[in-house]
């Protein structure tokens, strides 16, 4: 039977992002390049590309693949393709859609150049034979009820897993011991804090500037989207035009590097970067100081991974 398992998930991937924008304050200097993202805990927690990541991703696979071969589980290997180019000048995280000018002259978002280019999906994943017993390959992959266990965050919340399952394994492996309980913890408090984010009210009419100077370019974005939204969406299409798709897709490409150039233009000129930077500082000092040996250890064991690649 064929099925699709979902890759290792390393961070939350929050919705909000580029949402707002024209007044105008001082124009800001120009950001660093597009990987210096901001994220939350990013004086002390390493801010991965998006091909580190993805990097990772395989190596877990392959380490959960060697546990089901080990175990006698008849599934097909999952060959997930390597990263494309550019996602190597992508963070792996960009939970505010910021966006630098640099960046979004050459690459847009960095959706349809790798289409064009023939280069791997940055999200579609193979889907996997897992042979004819199916049940013995859930138990394989996920663990079995009889080793279940709660575990507890600091943060107060909880969640539960099977420890006997090749893909907790495979974390414990690549990452280290204890490596769901960090990754959870991070989550929560990168959740909070990007909501807060979000909350500030400098951030607020950073963003309502934006989205006017976004109208004024000829770019409306509607309230709760993104930028990015139709970008990927003329993209899609354009995959399934048949005969006219490299044009659909070169039309697509225009079009993306047309909105994202004036993104990152709205974003610079009314101070988004700087008002989110000093949202974020302030929210998440608090939660910095009060989880900073969790924090230390989340560092810690992405490094840890990083090392093997």
């Amino acid at each position: 039977m064929k099925t699709r398992i979902s890759a290792a998930v390393l961070l939350l991937v929050l919705t909000g992002a580029t949402t707002a924008a024209c007044g105008t304050p001082a124009r800001t200097p120009a950001s660093g390049a597009q990987t210096d993202a901001l994220v939350p805990f990013g004086r002390s927690v390493p801010n991965l590309t998006d091909g580190q990541q993805r990097r990772l991703d395989r190596l877990e696979r392959r380490i959960v693949d060697d546990c089901l071969a080990d175990r006698g589980v008849e599934a097909e290997p999952v060959d997930l393709p390597p990263p494309a180019a550019v996602s190597d000048e992508m963070p792996a995280w960009n939970p505010y859609g910021l966006l630098t000018e640099d960046f979004a002259a050459k690459e847009g978002y960095g959706v349809t150049g790798p289409v064009l280019r023939g280069e791997p999906s940055l999200r579609e994943e193979p889907a996997r034979d897992t042979g004819d017993d199916e049940e013995a390959y859930d138990k394989a992959l996920t663990g079995t009820e009889a080793h279940e266990r709660t575990v507890r965050l600091p943060t107060g919340e909880s969640f539960t897993v099977n420890t006997d399952g090749c893909q907790f394994r495979a974390g414990e492996e690549l990452y280290g011991r204890g490596w769901d309980r960090l990754m959870y913890t991070y989550q929560f408090l990168a959740n909070h804090v990007v909501e807060d984010v979000e909350r500030a009210a400098e951030v607020k009419r950073a963003r309502s500037r934006w989205a006017s100077c976004m109208a004024d370019a000829g770019h409306p974005v509607p309230a709760g989207s993104s930028a990015r939204e139709p970008v990927e969406k003329r993209t899609e299409t354009a995959k399934g035009e048949g005969t006219g798709e490299t044009e659909a897709l070169r039309a697509a490409a225009r079009y993306e590097l047309a909105v994202a150039r004036n993104d990152a233009r709205c974003q610079q000129e009314n101070g988004l970067r700087k008002a989110v930077s000093d949202a974020q500082r302030t929210v998440e000092q608090p939660l910095a100081d009060k989880h900073r040996e969790s924090l230390a250890d989340y560092a810690r064991a992405l490094d840890k991974a990083v090392r093997r690649l």
